[in-house]
């Protein structure tokens, strides 16, 4: 299980011209081998297709800590409340998600990813406004970058 935070696709840039759309496409590509891309025919694959689009508007990919700072902006910068996180978190699929990461991963990252929460909690005072898990349908042919600035995400 790959535990480090690294750069490895355009969707992490700051000011990425992708658009949302492209840089979602782009990071299935490089996921392609961790996960297929989920048809959301269900809840649970509908929140997984948010939790992607999150993944990519906030620039994290899926290492365990970019995992860890995906959690953490999901908390702090969106409009899903910690009750709508946990009640994920408690479906079967989500229970089978969390056994097969391993409690001593998620310690891991919780101890490592400390420094992220704090860095992640003042950057996500900064922004404007919450990103909306469910409402961002309306921006998937906005670039990246202008997303960012929209929000004033740094």
């Amino acid at each position: 299980m790959k535990f480090n935070r690294e750069k490895v696709a355009a969707f992490q840039d700051q000011d990425c011209k992708l658009t949302l759309r492209e840089a979602l496409a782009e990071f299935y590509v490089i996921n392609s081998a961790l996960f297929c891309v989920p048809v959301p025919e269900t809840p649970w694959t509908q929140l997984l297709v948010h939790h992607d689009v999150g993944h990519v508007f906030f620039g994290v990919n899926t290492s365990i800590l970019d995992e860890t700072a995906g959690d953490y902006w999901t908390l702090f910068a969106t409009d899903l409340s910690f009750k709508e996180y946990l009640a994920y978190a408690n479906t079967p699929q989500g229970k089978k998600l969390i056994k097969q990461i391993g409690f001593i991963n998620i310690v891991k990252s919780i101890v490592y990813g400390l420094p992220l929460l704090i860095q992640i909690y003042r950057r996500s005072r900064k922004m404007n406004r919450k990103w909306q898990t469910k409402g961002y349908q309306p921006y998937m042919d906005t670039p990246l970058g202008q997303l960012r600035k929209i929000f004033e995400l740094e």
